[in-house]
């Protein structure tokens, strides 16, 4: 009798790890047990960017640096530019059809996410809405390449004014 009782416990200690492991792989995964998991409680939209950066899928999408949703798909459209679907939480249903949608990083080296600046329309955003302002990712590299390019003209007039 004592035996198992011991073989119960070992047993439902054996099945509260397992039931452990399974949240902590869906939480490391990013996947969560409502919305992202069963499809509920969010509407997509999308938004046509020139460039992403390093935007990867589940980025975050934020208003005012609040994450309201997360980077579900990224496709390359017909004219060449990214098609990124934003699916947003459900909750918020009042962002204003002229919303702009813009590549931020979160630091300097950092990872890249959406940031939405909400407009002034009175009509609101709604499932498979399309964001047409959209202003592309900035990358460190093209803005050192850009403040090099200025700096050495700069200097070669300089230089070709002393002559």
């Amino acid at each position: 009798m004592k035996q198992a009782k011991v073989d119960l416990w070992v047993g439902v200690l054996m099945l509260l790890a397992v039931l452990a492991l399974i949240f902590l792989a869906l939480k490391v995964s990013g996947l969560a047990f409502d919305r992202q998991l069963f499809g509920s409680g969010s509407y997509q939209v999308t938004a046509s960017f020139s460039d992403i950066g390093d935007l990867k899928i589940r980025a975050p999408v934020r208003v005012a640096g609040v994450q309201v949703g997360q980077v579900s798909a990224v496709v390359l459209d017909k004219n060449y530019n990214a098609e990124v679907t934003l699916s947003l939480d459900q909750k918020i249903d009042d962002l204003p059809l002229d919303t702009s949608a813009s590549i931020q990083q979160t630091s300097l080296l950092g990872d890249n996410y959406v940031s939405l600046s909400p407009g002034y329309s009175d009509k609101m955003l709604v499932n498979n809405s399309v964001i047409t302002t959209t202003y592309a990712a900035t990358s460190l590299e093209s803005l050192i390449s850009t403040f090099m390019g200025n700096s050495s003209n700069s200097s070669d007039k300089s230089e070709g004014d002393k002559k």
